[in-house]
């Protein structure tokens, strides 16, 4: 936090100069007038040091975010509530509130109140375009003497406000059934009683159960034989891919496809968590989320708080971030949100999804979005690649929406 700043302004500098030369040269061609009027001239900037720096409002403030958690490419709202405690102070106020770098400049504000102790609540816009946590503060006041001949800068007590931009969550048609069933190939189950260890799935009896497995409370119920699902409980999971590959993409900020994917991510997450799904998350160089059985609230937060912290990757290929993971060997199915692939990367994806019943990605269309010739002959081979292992590959195009290339990558899925 910067020390307080007591100084004069242009104007009350301009004057004790001018000043103090009128008085020197009066003195010297022997006008005592004129010399008072010099000197006077030097005293009004000092009476304008001693008046703000003594009777400058004792602020306090309270700052807040309206939402403090919002998605990428969001407005939100701070708001700052300022009180003055000193009721001598008679100045016009002008304030500064430090703002990250990537949100561009420091807000700017002013304020004129008279005598008296005050409150005054005030407020701004951010534009959300960048991804992350960020710190907003300090408030930075300085306040000016009547005459506009000195000013007093200091930082006002309270404490900074923490924002974070999470990346847009957009709702996926078809998504859980489009998913597969998970580990434990049945049919989705009913549960019964809360989730917890303690709770009991159910699902229609098939020819050759146990008739030992049936549920017969359950089946009185639902007028149907149901079976116990305790021995091979549904537990279905998938694995995602987000090709985090500085490199890899095109376009920066929330309209870069990095950030698509992250969005592509987060909602294909969001979905799968809220259908209990166990979900792991890759990057090019990491495992970002390791599946874990979690309620749907704490599993969503969990998930955007990690992908928030998501940062660009230095890594030229995806190997090492699928190489590493230990958590895709239950899966089923994997999804990728990728950038330009190599042969490097087509090979690495396809070890991955043998493993898996269903495998699909989308991928940018590198002619599209203006790559070279040799880029996207390159990266149209890797795709060839994928489809020839059983991938399903949809391309999207510049400006084109996360839920629409979704429904594209199905409509192509069950056209094949």
């Amino acid at each position: 936090m910067r020390a307080p700043l007591l100084r004069l302004t242009g104007r009350g500098l301009a004057l004790l100069v001018l000043g103090a030369a009128i008085a020197i040269a009066a003195a010297v061609i022997g006008e005592p007038d004129v010399v008072w009027i010099g000197l006077l001239m030097v005293v009004l900037p000092v009476l304008g040091l001693v008046l703000v720096g003594l009777t400058h409002p004792r602020l306090r403030m309270q700052r807040r975010v309206e939402p403090e958690e919002v998605p990428l490419g969001s407005r939100p709202r701070v708001v700052i509530e300022l009180e003055n405690r000193f009721p001598a102070s008679v100045s016009a106020l002008d304030f500064r509130d430090r703002a990250p770098s990537e949100f561009g400049s420091d807000a700017k504000f002013s304020l004129v109140r008279g005598l008296g102790a005050w409150q005054q609540p005030v407020g701004y816009e951010l534009q959300a375009n960048h991804r992350g946590h960020f710190r907003l503060g300090p408030l930075r006041a300085t306040a000016t003497d009547p005459m506009g001949m000195a000013s007093y800068s200091w930082s006002v007590p309270g404490d900074d406000a923490t924002l974070s931009v999470t990346p847009r969550v957009h709702p996926l048609a078809r998504l859980k059934d489009s998913m597969g069933a998970g580990s434990s190939g049945d049919a989705t189950p009913q549960r019964i009683g809360q989730a917890g260890q303690d709770d009991v799935l159910v699902r229609e009896h098939r020819h050759g159960d146990d008739l030992r497995r049936v549920h017969w409370r359950m089946s009185a119920k639902q007028g149907e034989l149901m079976v116990r699902l305790e021995e091979h409980p549904w537990d279905p999971s998938a694995t995602l891919v987000i090709d985090t590959r500085a490199g890899a993409h095109f376009g920066e900020g929330p309209e870069g496809t990095l950030e698509w994917c992250i969005s592509l991510g987060a909602s294909v997450a969001a979905e799968l968590l809220s259908a209990r799904y166990r979900v792991t998350i890759l990057s090019a160089d990491s495992e970002v989320l390791s599946p874990g059985h979690v309620d749907n609230l704490s599993g969503r937060q969990r998930m955007l708080r990690r992908l928030t912290d998501v940062t660009p990757s230095e890594a030229s290929t995806l190997m090492e971030g699928l190489e590493d993971s230990t958590g895709t060997g239950n899966s089923q199915s994997i999804v990728g949100a990728l950038g330009l692939l190599g042969a490097g990367d087509a090979a690495a994806l396809t070890a991955v999804g043998s493993r898996m019943l269903q495998c699909a990605a989308l991928v940018p269309d590198a002619a599209a979005f203006g790559a070279g010739a040799a880029v996207v002959a390159a990266h149209d081979d890797a795709c060839r690649l994928l489809e020839a292992e059983g991938w399903t590959i949809q391309r999207y195009r510049p400006g084109q929406s996360v839920p629409d290339a979704w429904l594209a990558m199905l409509a192509r899925r069950e056209a094949r």
